[in-house]
């Protein structure tokens, strides 16, 4: 009996990456693999041109999201669907090709020996060098942000590339997450280091969008470092 794996993709006005992306993860013709797009609204039809695939791809479904908005709260919604949807793993990944998904067979095998597979950058065998210097210094002092304040032993510890058992997100209870905007990354992997879920790395390659634009801003980096030292301080 094959696993069942859902690929949990949030977006918002992705339309100039979202067909393509699906079109490449299907190709990996991996059984029992299926997709969520869980859309917060987007105003560039990227929900409306997921739905168009469809009918050449029937294992791909749509959460058209309601407020709040924010990547934690849809990253919450995803992972709650996969465990009310009894799939054994979810994977979840940006929508703008910065997370190739020539990497999920090589994530779903080490999930084999594994509870968390975290896609790294700074792993031996991984990269991050196709984007600007400026923000590869700054995603390397969040890092080290991150990792000292919480203490958890992962290089890559901002990575929002990565795959879940079912075990582990029943593990970090995730109708309970509260981060959201992007440090949902740090609170999940914050509560699966508490839990002792045994997590793995393994090298990606990440490169900057080529299509569409970033929803980083200053002012959602600023919540995520506020959200990590809130969870350094008060351990929830």
């Amino acid at each position: 009996m094959n696993s069942r794996v859902l690929v949990c993709i949030p977006t918002y006005c992705e339309s100039e990456n979202i067909a393509h992306l699906i079109e490449e993860i299907f190709s990996l013709q991996i059984p029992g693999l299926e997709i969520l797009i869980a859309d917060d609204a987007s105003p560039d039809n990227t929900a409306k041109i997921a739905e168009n695939l469809r009918n050449r791809y029937p294992l791909i479904s749509i959460l058209k999201r309601k407020p709040p908005y924010g990547r934690g709260a849809a990253g919450r919604d995803l992972f709650l669907y996969a465990l009310e949807k009894n799939f054994d793993a979810a994977i979840e990944m940006d929508a703008d090709f910065s997370h190739d998904p020539k990497s999920i067979p090589q994530m779903l095998k080490a999930l084999e020996n594994s509870e968390l597979v975290i896609g790294s950058r700074f792993i031996q065998g991984g990269s991050d060098t196709e984007r600007p210097k400026g923000r590869q210094i700054l995603t390397r002092w969040a890092n080290f942000y991150a990792r000292s304040l919480l203490r958890i032993n992962v290089k890559d510890a901002n990575s929002g590339y990565r795959a879940w058992s079912r075990k582990a997100l029943q593990a970090i209870e995730p109708q309970s997450l509260r981060a959201r905007g992007p440090a949902i990354v740090h609170e999940a992997l914050f509560r699966a280091a508490r839990k002792k879920i045994k997590i793995q790395e393994i090298p990606i390659r990440f490169v900057d969008r080529k299509m569409g634009f970033s929803k980083l801003n200053l002012g959602k980096l600023a919540y995520g470092y506020f959200w990590i030292l809130r969870l350094a301080v008060l351990g929830k």
